[in-house]
């Protein structure tokens, strides 16, 4: 599927303990938050975590020669909720990891939702999927810190994703609340060592001062959202809507049997009316995480 704090409890110290403090702030989020509100889970987590020491945040690895040299890779567009593949999907691929930079790649899936194109392997990169707004078909879908693998054959073993303008609606609708016009959703996995899901997890929405932002947080069950769901279940999958515009923070906790501990956090920009992806991995204070076939053996 990527921070620095005023507040003790969410800082680029790794690992500490969540307590209850706020912060407000004029610049969008609401005021007065306190992290309690979205970090109350007591169900201990279940995960390898055993990579992670916190304080100290995990350093990216050292990668294999030659790794990073583009790549043409061949892969598909692929519907998040449904898999099922999306035709004639534009893609637009930001080898800056930026979604704000000039894309560096500009290509369309084919009637079979299948695309390639020549990236830098084993770098973050971000994409952009969507179909003309007439069709009325996909919402614009993000994702960040996307790393592909030097693969052999140069097939990709995981699509990249695209949200249908049915699941934006029905996804927030069974969560009874309403996707409010300019805001932005957020979706990912909290993964652990391993990169296999945490059941327990928790995550909060912050900005880079520490200020929590009030978006409608949920998680899901068997993949598919839910609505009395406090943390995150076998599939580690959870969802943010309602989030504004803007550069943020998500944070991830567990619960280890007395105390809330801060195991990941990732960052991502939020465009109005769009659906973003980033996923938070264990003992990476940025939400990249490197395949197996990038790291120097």
């Amino acid at each position: 599927m990527r921070w620095i704090l005023a507040l003790a409890l969410v800082g680029c110290d790794g690992g500490t303990a969540a307590d209850d403090s706020s912060k407000t702030d004029d610049s969008g989020t609401t005021e007065g938050i306190e992290l309690s509100k979205y970090i109350n889970t007591n169900v201990t987590y279940s995960g390898d975590t055993t990579c992670f020491t916190p304080p100290t945040w995990l350093g990216n690895p050292t990668l294999c020669d030659g790794c990073t040299a583009d790549h043409a890779l061949k892969g598909w567009v692929e519907d998040f909720e449904s898999g099922d593949k999306v035709p004639q999907a534009d893609i637009s691929l930001f080898f800056s990891d930026d979604i704000s930079s000039s894309a560096n790649v500009e290509t369309k899936a084919d009637a079979n939702g299948d695309f390639s194109a020549t990236v830098p392997a084993c770098t973050p990169l971000g994409y952009k999927t969507s179909t003309p707004v007439d069709w009325e078909q996909t919402k614009d879908t993000y994702e960040v810190h996307q790393i592909w693998g030097f693969e052999a054959d140069g097939e990709l073993t995981e699509p990249i994703n695209s949200v249908s303008v049915s699941t934006s609606k029905i996804i927030p609708a069974m969560l009874a609340v309403e996707w409010q016009p300019g805001t932005g959703i957020m979706a990912g996995t909290a993964y652990d060592c391993n990169e296999d899901p945490i059941t327990g997890a928790q995550v909060v929405v912050r900005a880079e001062d520490g200020t929590i932002v009030d978006a409608d947080i949920f998680y899901f069950i068997d993949s598919f959202p839910a609505l009395n769901q406090p943390e995150s279940s076998e599939d580690g999958l959870w969802v943010a809507v309602n989030v504004p515009p803007g550069n943020w923070y998500v944070d991830m906790y567990v619960w280890d049997g007395s105390t809330h501990v801060l195991m990941g956090t990732t960052v991502l920009e939020i465009k109005p009316d769009s659906v973003n992806i980033s996923n938070v991995y264990t003992g990476h204070d940025d939400g990249i995480y490197y395949p197996d076939s990038c790291i120097a053996q």
